[in-house]
């Protein structure tokens, strides 16, 4: 029998694990056979890859960071890449391909915890996986996609936190953990602290709400909030404030040994400033430049980042979906759509005031992924879009898989004719 479009996602039952297991492996093994296939054909570094590959190469050489604009982790990751397959792009993109095939993995794990519907979590996946910002970037050193499957396990653990029927003791270190993935994603790069924010406003507001009106909230808002409120403020506080923060300066001491200068505080705030220095004061390609505003709808391919444009199935789809997200909110607060909501506005609108003279149009990539998680939920109670449950999933995924295959082409830097094998574009 088919569950009323507002029927509370609170009841559902989780699926059961071997099977989410399972498939959260084929995900990974598919994702990173994917990215692997031919990464060699793409012989000299793209875009800006070069700066990480030589940042990495100076951390293989212990002669500090030569790019110290960034924090240091994901140069760290780049590094044990190379030290693993050499300085080829193989070496390079290691990291990269393991941290994007992780992230399509942990979609579809951080979906079914949100929605405990496992065709609509591998649905999520999958429209990631197509959505060609992963495959781009995954195949090209950067720092951004560590960055963000770090980011997407903080997300999952803190949900399973929120919405688990587990004891107080797995919930903390559920909590801990969270935390911990908060900080190694902030040490990758600092946008991270964007989606540690969306974090902490759920939490303020759904204790606040517990504490003061706690007979007004759906039992899906009530249940979470109950458990935050049995973890304790001052333990939240310890797991996502002071956790993310500990391992976030972590992340420094090898830099610091490596060019031989004593941990301190002073020296902390000293490589900061001049990191955040560094960082106002990029000047970037003029040519390439795209403001945030354009990039949701964006048809034009970023030529010199592997042609990367995103598959306007999911793009445009997703925008749609946040729509009906939205709309929904304005009916009644949910988790779901409150989450997805908050992490794509909060991760697109973050350009509008980050001192950068210049923006690419890659930046976009951590919002452009919430957009198949937000698909998904818009299915969940389908009848804003124009699909049945049946028929969407398969319909959607589908339709993005055909864009995929014809936009690989560039994006996979095949040879001359297969590279034109479905007709030119640019």
């Amino acid at each position: 029998m088919q569950r009323d479009a507002d029927e509370p996602l609170s009841g559902k039952m989780l699926p059961r694990w071997p099977r989410i297991i399972r498939t959260f492996a084929l995900l990974f093994v598919f994702s990173f056979g994917l990215f692997v296939a031919g990464v060699n054909r793409s012989c000299v570094p793209v875009f800006d890859e070069q700066i990480y590959i030589d940042g990495a190469k100076s951390i293989l050489s212990h002669r500090g960071i030569l790019n110290p604009e960034h924090p240091p982790l994901g140069k760290f990751l780049i590094a044990e890449g190379m030290a693993l397959a050499g300085d080829n792009p193989l070496g390079w993109r290691l990291a990269g391909m393991v941290c994007g095939a992780l992230s399509v993995s942990v979609v579809f794990l951080w979906t079914c915890l949100i929605l405990k519907d496992h065709t609509l979590a591998l649905t999520a996946a999958l429209l990631t996986l197509f959505n060609n910002f992963i495959y781009v970037m995954s195949r090209n050193a950067s720092l951004d996609v560590p960055m963000f499957m770090f980011v997407l396990l903080g997300l999952t653990s803190f949900t399973a936190a929120l919405q688990g029927d587990i004891g107080l003791g797995v919930r903390r270190v559920l909590l801990v953990f969270s935390g911990i993935t908060f900080g190694l994603a902030a040490a990758c790069k600092w946008t991270a602290a964007v989606s540690l924010s969306v974090i902490w406003l759920v939490v303020i507001v759904l204790l606040t709400w517990h504490t003061i009106q706690r007979r007004k909230m759906t039992e899906e808002l009530y249940v979470p909030a109950k458990h935050l409120q049995a973890s304790g403020l001052v333990f939240l506080v310890f797991s996502l404030f002071a956790v993310p923060l500990i391992f976030y300066t972590l992340a420094f001491i090898p830099v610091l040994k490596s060019t031989h200068t004593p941990f301190s505080l002073a020296e902390v705030v000293r490589i900061h400033l001049a990191m955040w220095n560094m960082s106002k004061g990029v000047l970037g390609n003029r040519a390439l430049y795209s403001p945030w505003y354009r990039w949701p709808f964006q048809t034009t391919p970023m030529r010199g980042y592997s042609y990367l444009i995103g598959n306007p199935v999911v793009m445009w789809m997703g925008v749609l979906a946040i729509a009906v997200c939205i709309a929904r909110l304005w009916k009644r607060i949910t988790l779901p759509e409150g989450l997805v909501v908050l992490l794509y506005f909060t991760s697109l609108l973050q350009w509008a005031v980050i001192p950068r003279s210049i923006t690419y149009y890659y930046y976009y990539f951590p919002a452009a992924m919430f957009l198949s998680v937000a698909i998904a939920i818009a299915l969940s109670r389908g009848k804003y879009l124009p699909f049945q449950r049946a028929r969407g999933p398969f319909i959607l995924v589908l339709a993005a898989l055909i864009v995929f295959v014809y936009c690989y082409q560039q994006m996979a830097h095949l040879s001359p004719p297969w590279d034109c094998m479905l007709g030119c574009w640019s």
